[in-house]
């Protein structure tokens, strides 16, 4: 690089710093910030052909350079503090939503030994074992109108036992979203 582009930028430096800080401290409220933010848009500049490349007004282009790395910092801190916040959350309901997991466990395992024994069968098959509800009939040697009542009589059995656990779920999920 020249003597000369470096003297020009050096000037340009100079010229502007102080009111581009002034302007990216409006946006920020923070010095530090505003300061890492003018450094950022210059060094972007320096590392550019900038007498070369830019052909607008070059007040304006600062000022709009200033204004998108400005905008970036702050969507940044709010994807962090998002986040963080998240993570807070998270960690407050982690161990009672463990817990609550043991319970529902065992009051699922109470209301499957009270279903009759082909329901439970037929609910096992499907849930646990994923199997399709024609692959249930041909293994039990039932009609597929047969499994489908009995899943029907499981699943509702099921929503009546575990009621309490579903209301506690759909609030975790709303709280957290």
């Amino acid at each position: 690089m020249s003597e000369n582009k470096e003297k020009n930028f050096e000037q340009l430096f100079r010229a502007h710093y102080k009111e581009l800080h002034r302007y990216a401290f409006r946006y920020l409220g923070d010095s530090d910030g505003a300061e890492e933010v003018v450094q950022q848009v210059f060094l972007r500049l320096w590392e550019k052909d900038w007498e070369e490349q830019i052909h607008t007004s070059l007040k304006a282009y600062l000022y709009r350079a200033i204004y998108n790395e400005s905008m970036n910092v702050l969507k940044k801190e709010q994807r962090k503090f998002r986040y963080q916040s998240y993570e807070q959350h998270r960690q407050e309901w982690e161990p009672a939503v463990d817990e609550s997991s043991k319970d529902l466990d065992n009051k699922l395992r109470v209301a499957l030994a009270e279903l009759p024994e082909k329901s439970r069968t037929v609910f096992e098959l499907s849930r646990f074992q994923e199997m399709k509800y024609k692959d249930i009939a041909t293994t039990l040697d039932l009609s597929i109108k047969t499994v489908e009542g009995h899943m029907s009589k499981a699943l509702r059995h099921l929503r009546v036992e575990l009621m309490d656990y579903l209301t506690l779920i759909i609030f975790y999920l709303i709280y957290l979203l």
